[in-house]
């Protein structure tokens, strides 16, 4: 359900005081998170510990968080599913905390991505109430960061991220940079200030790690009204100050328009003159910028990381970054601050990521989304760990992918991280002339197969979902200027053949907007969330 542009602004406004609330006294929390610096060892051992536990630590908390909290809208669906904590207690002791959570998940125990957001009512049978993330909170958590999603394709969600939560995220991030071998670079990082989460907690974990951040490449264009702007850029240089204070080494903050990343290159070539390798942690889209923009200066970014956050690192983004000379790898994160991988030192696919398992357990849900076509089991998202600010039972991320399990050789594994996760797409919905379309692969059709036919490259076609002044509902595919001149009657041409690929469904669904007139073509730059990620699909909130 879509706010009123005046109940959205009021929301935002009174998320101020709360949020001035839940962060009294955070700044002497930095200074004595900032003393504890954790070693290689500690992590390792923190790790390993978590894992031994993971059963234990589920159970304590859906007892004291569910069963022992009647208002709980867990409590509502373990109570439709008829199950009580003897039984779940009896089922995690024989079959592992995954079996049982994937039978709970064919009982009804999940909550999909739109009942978690309270966009929708949660419906099993004759069973309907709503929920919204808050209602996740941890009851022990009062103090934090205040930060919010990006909003891509719905509302933001708000969210507490704690110092604790942080400590523990610590952990692996300092063996994925033992894997990758990123300790001694000089590291950056291209994300918004706060609200936006990325940046500020990346900030804090690597101090935690004794790891300076030289550089910290802040976007423009926040949206929110002036007063939460304020508060929220206060925040961040006191976060700053005194990380640049207590913490590893200074923290310099850069302003960059996305139009100028050109000097994000310069200052890789400045480091690179110095000795030094780099590693800069950004949007994959930003990624593949930077590294088209240092190859049209004739720069080689040899000796560069991109940790790539935010959206899917594709095989075209991939090429696009490695013909600068640079390496990706990937992260992949779920709204709210939980950090579900890190990518393989030794992939078997170009998205190939180590799941958190200390923290969290992730698994495919046991049924399909669709009855026909190529099957979609949405992935579940279950926090397991007591530092985690939210319990998430079964909830859906708004993806599917490819989850296995298998020995790799890198730190990660050696840990004992051996479940993998690689292949993470979107399953978000297209909806015009009555007719649904999931969008299962569109980074295949504007990052590979457009650009290929008609030119530019990842970050240049996109769809948007969008109403005219009749309310008729459009997909406009809109194309970056640079590309140059483009036979648009073709481009609409190809761009429908692709969308009939697949299901028969699909091909139905394809003759009606075509017979309809749907799909348009614009000449304008796609739309880039305040983190810069470019996504093929963008469904305005």
């Amino acid at each position: 359900m879509r706010k009123s542009g005046g109940a959205a602004l009021r929301e935002t406004l009174m998320s101020v005081p709360r949020a001035v609330q839940r962060t009294v006294g955070l700044v002497p929390g930095v200074r004595a998170f900032l003393r504890e610096r954790l070693t290689i060892e500690q992590a390792e051992a923190g790790i390993r510990e978590a894992l031994e536990r993971r059963a234990e630590h589920f159970l304590r908390r859906v007892r004291t968080e569910v069963f022992a909290a009647p208002h709980s809208p867990y409590r509502t669906l373990f109570r439709w599913a008829g199950c009580e904590y003897g039984d779940l207690e009896s089922s995690v002791h024989r079959e592992g905390v995954e079996k049982t959570l994937s039978q709970l998940a064919r009982d009804g125990v999940y909550l999909t991505s739109d009942e978690f957001k309270g966009k929708r009512p949660v419906a099993r049978g004759t069973l309907s109430f709503r929920v919204m993330p808050e209602d996740m909170a941890s009851r022990d958590v009062h103090f934090g960061l205040v930060t919010a999603s990006s909003g891509t394709m719905n509302r933001p969600i708000r969210s507490l991220v704690t110092l604790g939560w942080l400590a523990q995220r610590a952990l692996v991030m300092a063996v994925f940079f033992k894997a990758h071998g990123l300790w001694d670079r000089a590291h950056a990082i291209y994300d918004g200030i706060l609200p936006s989460g990325g940046g500020v907690n990346n900030v804090l974990i690597y101090a935690r790690l004794g790891v300076p951040v030289e550089r910290w490449f802040t976007r423009p264009g926040s949206v929110d009204p002036w007063v939460p702007r304020q508060y929220y850029g206060l925040m961040t240089r006191a976060i700053v100050s005194t990380v640049s204070r207590f913490g590893p080494g200074p923290v310099h903050l850069q302003p960059i328009d996305p139009a100028d990343v050109a000097r994000i290159v310069r200052w890789i070539q400045r480091v690179h003159h110095r000795g030094q390798g780099v590693c800069i942690a950004t949007a994959a889209s930003n990624a593949a910028r930077i590294a088209r923009t240092a190859v049209e200066m004739g720069v080689s970014l040899a000796g560069t990381t991109f940790i790539t956050t935010g959206e899917p690192l594709t095989e075209e983004k991939r090429k696009v970054i490695e013909r600068a000379g640079a390496v990706p790898t990937p992260r992949y994160a779920y709204g709210g601050g939980v950090n579900i991988g890190l990518g393989c030192a030794d992939p078997a696919d170009v998205d190939d990521h180590h799941v958190n398992e200390y923290l969290l357990a992730l698994l495919p849900h046991p049924q399909s989304l669709l009855s026909e076509g190529p099957p979609i089991h949405p992935l579940l998202c279950t926090t397991l760990h007591p530092a985690a600010p939210r319990l998430l039972i079964n909830v859906e991320s708004g993806d599917y992918a490819t989850v296995s399990r298998r020995t790799c050789g890198c730190a990660l594994g050696a840990v004992g991280l051996t479940l993998h996760v690689s292949a993470v797409r979107s399953f978000e919905k297209l909806t015009s002339e009555g007719m649904n379309y999931y969008s299962l692969d569109l980074f295949g059709l504007l990052e590979k197969t457009l650009p290929g036919e008609f030119g530019g490259g990842p970050g240049d076609y996109q769809l948007v979902e969008e109403e005219d002044h009749r309310g008729q509902t459009h997909l406009t595919l809109r194309v970056a200027p640079t590309v140059g001149p483009v036979d648009e009657r073709r481009l609409l041409s190809r761009a429908h053949e692709e969308l009939a690929r697949g299901s028969r469904g699909n091909r139905m669904m394809e003759d009606v907007w075509r017979r309809a007139g749907t799909l348009r073509v614009r000449r304008e730059m796609p739309y880039a969330t305040p983190r810069g990620k470019v996504l093929p699909l963008h469904i305005p909130r």
